[in-house]
């Protein structure tokens, strides 16, 4: 292999898709696809598609009804579409029944099709988000480019999530969202500053309709925006450098500070984390 076809497949094209999303299941799937069609046909190079929180949803007023296991008619209907364009697809999250209990979940599909894995929101937003509270990290590995962390939405307000993801490995850590309210000027400050802490990318995509108010991020590892938009439906685009994230990590941000670097070597300990699992 030449130097430079080693160097471009570490480098990967992702677009975040600011979705008009309605209260119907049926339109909004096929609002999904009608986006992956105009990306098959336009965008060869883009590679993984990521769709805001409960985007195949909309905003329902009984989750257990539009609840379904995984996998599922949704699910299902997702790994085709993912087969169909050969893309990485991350389409939001969707009600995921397990047990009786009901789930935010984020499931992620390969370009062939295969549920790869999924991600079940560790904070749902309380207490308006009637979801029972998922327990585990979950990162991916795209062979020849990186590994892939998931959170979604409120979970960015809770460094340790971020954390736990980089623990796990991630390099870029995805956050479907569907925020309706004003806080998200401060969840703008809160994608930064997890992509400068974390030194990772984040892409953190939002919706609009329906009381979504957009403002979607893509941010690099330094916490320099590359794409943001406004309250219209918005496809954004970033190439994410897997290279330039080690780089980062390795060299130091502005080339001088490595907190993920640090934080590895020094080994604190740290009460509030002591206390909870005592309480446990």
């Amino acid at each position: 292999m030449h130097k430079e076809e080693s160097f471009m497949k570490e480098q990967m094209t992702v677009a975040s898709i600011q979705m008009f999303s309605q209260g119907d299941k049926e339109k909004n799937l096929n609002t999904i696809e009608k986006h992956l069609t105009h990306i098959n046909k336009t965008f060869s190079d883009i590679k993984m598609v990521v769709f805001p929180e409960l985007a195949a949803h909309g905003i329902v007023t009984d989750v257990s009804s539009e609840a379904e296991g995984i996998p599922g008619e949704l699910t299902t209907i997702f790994s085709k579409m993912a087969k169909k364009y050969g893309l990485w697809l991350i389409p939001g999250s969707i009600y995921e029944l397990s047990r009786g209990e009901v789930f935010n979940t984020t499931p992620v599909f390969s370009p062939k099709g295969e549920l790869v894995g999924k991600y079940r929101k560790r904070y749902p937003w309380c207490p308006y988000e009637k979801t029972t509270p998922g327990k585990d990290p979950f990162v991916f590995h795209i062979e020849g480019f990186g590994s892939v962390g998931v959170m979604i939405c409120y979970d960015m307000w809770f460094p340790e999530v971020a954390r736990d993801l980089v623990g796990q490995g991630a390099e870029l850590i995805i956050v479907p969202t569907m925020t309706t309210t004003g806080d998200r000027t401060q969840e703008k400050v809160l994608a930064r500053s997890t992509a400068i802490t974390q030194q990772c990318y984040v892409v953190s995509c939002n919706g609009v309709g329906l009381g979504r108010v957009g403002g979607s991020l893509i941010v690099d590892p330094e916490g320099v925006v590359l794409q943001e938009s406004g309250e219209g439906p918005y496809m954004q685009t970033a190439v994410i450098d897997f290279n330039r994230i080690r780089l980062i990590r390795e060299m130091g941000t502005a080339g001088v500070t490595t907190p993920i670097k640090d934080f590895k070597q020094n080994k604190q300990i740290f009460s509030i984390y002591n206390e909870r699992e005592g309480k446990e």
